[in-house]
């Protein structure tokens, strides 16, 4: 009786010990595919995204697209289900899009005594930066600057009150003179900081120009409005249109955003913004998604997302920004997550969605088109993990909404345990008022509790919109471990029951 004992004993160990192994990834296996994401693999597919052929990604354009059906095509050779459209791997919309067929040019025109002019032009893209949705062809104009660019009746503000700018050329800073993004009040300014009102506002004014100060990048941000020359302008040609005024453009900002009040004036200086533009109102885009379904017949139903956008700037009239790190970075470093979990045979009770997003450039539209046609209901999804501009740098980085601050555990267990990167944490706390500038900004916006995953400590020249980022932009290490970091903390976050927020 008693050895029939010992053996149903040892027999239930046996069975409890198998079923916990069937249930559980097991170290093992979770280790050989952590050590099969490579920054050789990171590598080749930063060169393959940052490829001319892509021209850019501007969303819309057939390049675009290319890219994206590059990405889809590597989800299915992993086994990763389709989770768009009628079965496909896509979100389409429609999406209208500009060729900056060359740079255009800027020119300021200085009068002499003798009733001659010198010319001066400037240099794309040091110094001016091609209107990216400009209108087509050549406007001589005085400048005239009209501050924040703002018409608010019911905030008692215009930039253009007492001052004629019809057929003239505007000059504006972006944002608006409230600066205080956590305030309530802000909410009331906030959608005069959108690029495209600005130049809408404009147009009604009855300019014929815009000069943007918006630094010498590329800004497929803005509206296309054919009648309206665009151009965004640098430190130099700001500094000769206040020379000899006796101000500057730093001071006299600084006493808008003091008072509250608009300081519009003509400057007396005369411009030519030059454009070479073509309009393609037929133009389509998508997100990417994909998905890994759950393995539990209840946790399934639960997804998590992580998200970075596919879309770049674009080419301005050969001026190719190949979004390297912006966001080449974010879309490879979920790649090589995705294919490491798709591949290693680990079980996941929760569903993983991987999306792609496009259209973000220009203006958060391929996260706006998710969270209103969502493919997991927002009381389905656990988090929203948001990853851009993610591969320069030596440090990690994790945030959260306040919402889900205790997810960010898993991600330092994760680092503390196998990656050993410096890494920072944090929370957010309060209320953000201001304009969405990140799709996880939408996200949140809409109610998903929302992560972002960084890199810190550059050890790159970061070349925001310009033609520099490109695949030599990031550094594959830290992409790798980024990498590394998420599937560690997915294959946790996938299979906690029940989860700690």
């Amino acid at each position: 009786m008693r050895a029939f004992f010992i053996f149903n004993t040892l027999l239930l160990s046996i069975i409890l010990s198998l079923s916990v192994t069937a249930q559980e990834p097991d170290e093992q296996l979770i280790l050989k595919n952590f050590h099969s994401i490579s920054s050789g693999d990171i590598s080749d597919w930063m060169a393959e995204l940052c490829s001319p052929k892509y021209n850019g990604r501007l969303a819309g354009t057939p390049e675009y697209v290319a890219s994206a059906e590059w990405v889809a095509g590597k989800l299915k050779e992993w086994g990763i289900k389709p989770a768009g459209d009628d079965g496909s791997y896509y979100q389409w919309f429609d999406l209208p899009f500009t060729v900056v067929n060359d740079t255009g040019s800027l020119q300021l025109h200085i009068p002499q005594k003798e009733g001659t002019e010198i010319v001066k032009s400037y240099q794309a893209p040091v110094e001016y930066y091609p209107g990216m949705n400009s209108g087509s062809g050549e406007v001589t104009a005085e400048v005239v600057f009209v501050g924040y660019g703002m018409t608010a009746p019911e905030l008692n503000y215009d930039d253009y009150r007492g001052i004629n700018v019809k057929g003239k050329i505007v000059l504006m800073n972006r944002d608006v003179p409230y600066k205080d993004v956590r305030n309530p009040e802000y909410a009331k300014w906030v959608k005069y900081c959108y690029h495209q009102y600005k130049v809408e506002n404009a147009a009604r004014h009855g300019a014929a120009g815009m000069l943007y100060i918006d630094g010498n990048s590329a800004n497929p941000n803005i509206s296309y409005i054919d009648s309206m020359i665009v151009c965004g302008i640098g430190p130099a040609p700001l500094a000769d249109i206040f020379a000899g005024l006796g101000k500057n453009n730093l001071t006299v900002t600084a006493q808008i955003d003091k008072s509250l009040q608009a300081s519009s004036f003509s400057t007396g200086r005369i411009m030519t913004i030059k454009a070479n533009t073509t309009r393609h109102p037929e133009g389509r885009t998508c997100n990417v998604a994909g998905i890994i379904e759950g393995s539990d017949p209840v946790l399934k139903d639960e997804a998590i997302i992580i998200g970075a956008h596919l879309d770049a700037v674009g080419n301005g009239g050969g001026l190719l920004v190949q979004g390297g790190l912006d966001n080449a970075s974010g879309v490879i470093d979920i790649m090589a997550a995705a294919k490491a979990l798709a591949v290693s045979g680990i079980k996941l009770k929760r569903t993983i969605l991987f999306l792609f997003t496009g259209g973000e450039e220009a203006g958060l539209l391929g996260s706006k088109l998710y969270t209103a046609n969502p493919i997991f209901p927002l009381e389905k999804t656990v988090i929203y993990v948001n990853l851009d501009m993610v591969g320069n740098g030596t440090g990690l980085a994790v945030s959260a909404s306040s919402s889900c601050a205790a997810l960010t555990e898993y991600f330092v267990a994760a680092n503390n345990r196998y990656i050993h990167r410096p890494m920072r944490v944090s929370a957010s706390e309060g209320s953000f008022y201001g304009r969405p500038r990140s799709d996880g900004l939408v996200f949140l916006a809409k109610g998903y509790r929302t992560m972002d995953i960084s890199t810190t400590d550059g050890v790159k020249p970061v070349w925001y919109h310009l033609p520099g980022d490109d695949a030599t932009a990031v550094t594959p290490e830290i992409m790798e471990d980024v990498a590394k970091l998420t599937y560690l903390a997915f294959i946790e976050i996938a299979n906690a029951d029940p989860i700690s927020y």
